[in-house]
């Protein structure tokens, strides 16, 4: 049981420093867009590398953010069955958690697929300033793979496995329910 602990405080360390990157890049976000406002109607200078940056840190901002979404309960539910028919709740409960698993392990799949590619092809993004279009997409599998294990840790009622945050500490305590 050590060694699941361990592999789960582990998946928590790394969706703190997930969610640490999201927050960094939104924040950068928002100082490139303030930037860019400036420059172009204020000096009269228009950037050529704010809009690709801003685009690429989007993706780093919701992608990097999943898993912790997925572990305080933050994902979409719809709760109308949960709602009107209580005593399914755990039958639902479980349901809803197994798909969650294969739906995001289908993602992370498709997405690694994507990132071995572009590896392999070498294949760069179509801006300004080109980068590898790996940098972008391993935070996609980043986040299904994260939000994935989460999805699975909710299933096992043990102690060992039930989600930490050191970030936002009481916010963990919604995992596994609708």
């Amino acid at each position: 049981m050590f060694v699941v602990r361990g592999i789960c405080r582990l998946h928590d360390a790394l969706t703190d420093a997930g969610y640490a990157a999201g927050a960094l890049a939104l924040f950068s976000m928002a100082a490139i867009y303030c930037f860019e406002v400036v420059t172009r109607y204020f000096l009269g200078v228009a950037t050529d590398w704010a809009n690709d940056t801003f685009s690429n840190l989007l993706v780093i901002t919701i992608f990097a953010m999943v898993p912790h979404a997925t572990r305080a309960g933050q994902h979409i539910a719809i709760s109308l069955l949960w709602e009107l028919v209580p005593s399914w709740r755990t039958g639902l409960k479980f349901i809803t958690g197994i798909v969650g698993v294969a739906v995001c392990v289908f993602a992370a799949w498709m997405s690694f697929g994507e990132n071995l590619r572009h590896i392999e092809m070498e294949l760069v993004t179509e801006q300004n300033h080109p980068l590898p279009k790996i940098w972008m997409s391993a935070w996609i599998s980043y986040g299904f793979i994260g939000a994935a294990l989460y999805f699975l840790r909710g299933l096992i009622p043990l102690e060992a496995v039930k989600p930490q945050s050191w970030i936002t500490p009481k916010r963990t305590e919604t995992v596994g329910e609708l």
